[in-house]
């Protein structure tokens, strides 16, 4: 099952919303089933009209919240799936319960309008006692783990939801900001790149040594920091010591997991740390133009050079691009890589949107280059003082009278 907060694209009342979950206008049509929890005027759909009055009444009394006094979720069956009333009534119960709306007033009704079975619940958010208005926090964390509880309690088909189809791309912040702001593989990157590989290798390991063993094929390493673990560069990088919190990769990574399967956490022993690794964490671009190794190869090559005045504008992989706007193969590989995020994140509609990267012009990265030799600085500003002062017409200065 999915379930979801519905916001609302405009303002509007307890009423509207409450009729659109009834289907009044369409009986035997729309509506499946219904009934009215926390109110005195009665439980069912007769009762409809004289329990709106009461919850709009009860909203009245809190001056406070002007719009938007009621909360709609919906809840979406797969294709031919259809609980029981007596299930309805029990999972609508843990959704309240878990969203902090268990003693406000609620419409709930059932639709077989589409090929998907699905319940819509109008909580009125305006305790009916304290007249205060209650807004659930991180509400979809709150939605996915009731669902995933009730899909097990009534064996039901896992829908996975936002949360769990995210558990497959644990990239942190971090790493995803330096790979859209630099358009270069972040550590994370590679460690996830090798990730089926070390996986396998976890399942068949017998102890820690045969996993030691498996993390530095790829010159990584797995050691004890704090109360976790967390994954390393090797002792030979080339760039420098990189870790990342071994549970970001997979959560059967993390220590109280591993140390589950192969007991307390040990050390790898020194045979580990010198073995040869087939790979390496290294500088390489996130950019897929088939044509691109020519210039990949020049901006590695002009890092290692002494830096000039102009070469040190060249910190990233994208700004060696965006400094290149002239050279036609420069502009198609920003072309290429713009067009193939979009394409990314159209195929993830549900997700959180990983940073989109905008192709800002030259001048917004490095000082604007004529002919690759004389840097063009911008023109200082006059001092305050010396600025030209500008008048309103039909004004006196300095009163501020028109």
């Amino acid at each position: 099952m999915i379930a979801k907060h519905i916001p609302r694209d405009k303002p509007g009342s307890f009423t509207d919303l409450a009729k659109y979950v009834a289907a009044a206008k369409e009986p035997g049509e729309k509506l499946d089933d219904l009934w009215i929890i926390n109110a005195n005027a009665g439980e069912t759909i007769e009762d409809l009209d004289l329990a709106i009055r009461e919850v709009e009444a009860q909203q009245a009394l809190n001056k406070r919240v002007k719009t938007d006094k009621q909360y709609h979720l919906m809840v979406s069956f797969p294709e031919g799936e259809k609980p029981t009333p007596e299930a309805m009534r029990d999972m609508e119960r843990e959704f309240a319960k878990a969203l902090g709306f268990t003693d406000h007033p609620r419409v709930v009704g059932t639709h077989i309008d589409t090929n998907n079975f699905h319940m819509h619940v109008a909580y009125s958010r305006i305790h009916p006692k304290t007249f205060k208005a209650h807004s659930p926090e991180w509400d979809y964390r709150a939605l996915e783990k009731t669902s995933r509880a009730m899909e097990q309690k009534y064996g039901l088909k896992v829908d996975l939801g936002r949360a769990d189809k995210q558990e497959a791309d644990r990239k942190p912040h971090a790493a995803r900001d330096k790979e859209a702001h630099t358009w270069e593989q972040s550590f994370h990157g590679y460690v996830n790149e090798h990730k089926d590989r070390l996986m396998k290798a976890r399942s068949k390991a017998k102890n820690w040594q045969d996993l030691h063993a498996a993390f530095a094929k790829y010159d990584l390493t797995l050691v004890k920091r704090g109360n976790g673990l967390v994954i390393g560069t090797g002792p030979n990088s080339e760039n420098g010591k990189k870790h990342i919190k071994a549970s970001s990769l997979d959560r059967s990574f993390s220590k109280a997991a591993l140390e589950k399967q192969f007991g307390s956490y040990k050390r790898p022993e020194k045979a580990q740390e010198r073995a040869k690794p087939i790979s390496r964490y290294k500088r390489s671009p996130t950019t897929r133009h088939p044509l691109q190794g020519r210039l990949w190869r020049q901006y590695i090559g002009q890092r290692h050079k002494r830096p000039s005045l102009v070469g040190k504008a060249f910190k990233t992989w994208r700004e060696f691009l965006m400094m290149g706007i002239d050279d036609p193969l420069a502009m198609a590989i920003v072309i290429f890589h713009k067009e193939m995020m979009k394409t990314v994140l159209k195929s993830r509609p549900h997700s959180p949107a990983p940073f989109a990267p905008t192709i800002p012009t030259a001048a917004s990265v490095a000082p604007t280059i004529d002919g690759a030799k004389n840097i063009q600085k911008p023109k200082p500003k006059p001092p305050k003082n010396m600025q030209k002062k500008t008048v309103k017409k039909g004004t006196r200065r300095g009163f501020g009278i028109e």
